[in-house]
């Protein structure tokens, strides 16, 4: 079933990141995103688990927090044909564990999860449970530390969470997204979020 008031909310959320320069935050800019929507392609085939199908008959894929300058994104949740290459890229930062430290790090659910997106540039990704009491959940991948974090009871959730994100949220958006133009000196931080539905958050305690 197609996800109208979803589809509506992501294509006409737009706004603004304040940032600072990194080691120089007496220097400031103003970064506007908007988010980038592909058509839909055919569902039919895709698993009925965490509303899966719903989000694909709406959306082809979506690239979150996108900066038309420097092409930075926050995340990116990808056409079903690229699926397949993702959970490729995924597996290869498991292949180095052996038996006990994937029993030890690993969730129960990993050997069949999908691979549905990631956050560009990064080597994290997004995941969703197929399997068991977690069945339809959406995680995120952080390679760093092989970390798992539940972040939403399925990718409907987990889209609107991203719509609307707290201090924490915009943390993590901002550790990966640097704005370069030009000189790859010139990095810059998101000190805050401002939309265009009135919602604020920012990185600072």
């Amino acid at each position: 079933m197609k996800l109208n008031d979803l589809e509506k909310a992501v294509r006409e959320h737009a706004g603004e990141f304040l940032c600072e320069r990194i080691n120089d935050e007496d220097k400031t800019k103003t970064v506007s995103f908007t988010h980038v929507v592909d058509a839909p392609e055919d569902s039919n085939d895709l698993p009925t688990v965490g509303r899966l199908r719903d989000f694909y008959e709406t959306f082809g894929g979506i690239l979150f927090y996108y900066d038309k300058k420097s092409g930075d994104a926050a995340k990116r949740i990808a056409p079903s044909s690229e699926w397949a290459e993702l959970h490729a890229d995924f597996s290869d930062w498991l292949e180095p564990l052996d038996e006990d430290e994937r029993l030890e790090i690993l969730p129960d659910w990993i050997d069949t999860c999908l691979v549905i997106g990631e956050t560009p540039r990064s080597g994290n990704y997004i995941l969703v449970a197929t399997e068991g009491p977690t069945a339809g959940r959406v995680f995120e991948f952080d390679h760093d530390g092989y970390e798992f974090t539940d972040e939403a009871a399925d990718i409907v959730e987990y889209v609107e969470k991203l719509l609307k994100p707290d201090g924490i949220k915009l943390v993590d958006i901002a550790s990966h997204m640097r704005f370069i133009e030009g000189d790859p000196m010139v990095q810059w931080w998101i000190r805050e979020l401002r939309d265009n539905a009135g919602h604020v958050a920012s990185t600072q305690a």
